[in-house]
């Protein structure tokens, strides 16, 4: 029961943000999708995020400026700003982003218009690249972020989890490197890098605190980011590893 009010309020919600939408751009938005967690049944309210993505005919300073007056509601009902396209933008670049994009074709829903995901043709050439490029960048970022919030358990718990759903993403990548589709909950991604001979249990131990809660104490969470980090490094040097050495 609890469930099917969890994704009645979802459908509650971007039902009215599907119309606040069309509200705001009428026939110029072309297509109105939710991707992620929301639209694949992993979504956990007050911890998990819905991504939408608009589809414009064309985006200008101008139209992107008509929502500035809808994101702080829309934030508070766990919607992030969303990322607006256009259509000449959306076939320059899709392949120099594949990992994004994949991850949306797997896991969406359209709200409004036509499904322009399900027939978007990528190059895969540039993913083992990517994949590899932010596993690490993020992996530089989680270290400078830990600099400034060691001091604080709670902090960093914070920044462990937000940091979860980025690097689930790139572990679905991963796998598609592997020749491997890639499943959508987080328990069988991490299962997948497992059977992989990659080390998960520190990432883990952080989907557990995601889902469940809790205030680790200093010397436990400062033990769990440091092994979260050997893992996410043990990932990139697995993507940046030949295919015929591994």
């Amino acid at each position: 029961m609890r469930g099917t009010r969890r994704h009645h309020r979802i459908d509650e919600v971007l039902r009215q943000f599907t119309e606040e939408v069309k509200g705001l751009y009428g026939p110029e938005v072309l297509s109105v999708i939710v991707y992620g967690s929301a639209a694949s049944g992993e979504y956990i309210p007050a911890r998990s995020n819905i991504n939408t993505v608009i589809l414009l005919e064309t985006v200008t300073p101008a139209n992107l400026g008509r929502c500035t007056k809808n994101l702080r509601r829309w934030s508070r009902e766990g919607i992030v700003t969303p990322l607006f396209l256009d259509s000449v933008y959306l076939r320059a670049t899709a392949s120099a982003f594949p990992a994004e994009f994949l991850d949306m074709r797997d896991r969406h829903r359209v709200l409004h218009g036509a499904d322009f995901l399900a027939t978007l043709e990528l190059n895969l050439a540039h993913l083992q690249f990517q994949c590899e490029q932010e596993l690490k960048g993020k992996l530089l970022r989680l270290r400078q972020l830990y600099a400034v919030l060691a001091g604080s358990p709670d902090r960093v718990r914070r920044l462990l989890i937000r940091s979860l759903s980025s690097f689930l993403a790139l572990f679905r990548s991963l796998l598609r490197l592997r020749g491997l589709v890639p499943p959508y909950s987080s328990e069988e991604i991490l299962a997948k890098l497992s059977e992989l001979g990659l080390p998960i249990h520190a990432v883990r131990e952080v989907v557990a605190l995601k889902r469940a809660g809790g205030r680790p104490s200093r010397q436990e969470i400062e033990g769990l980011f440091e092994r979260y980090m050997d893992e996410i490094r043990a990932a990139a040097d697995y993507v940046a590893t030949p295919m015929g050495t591994r």
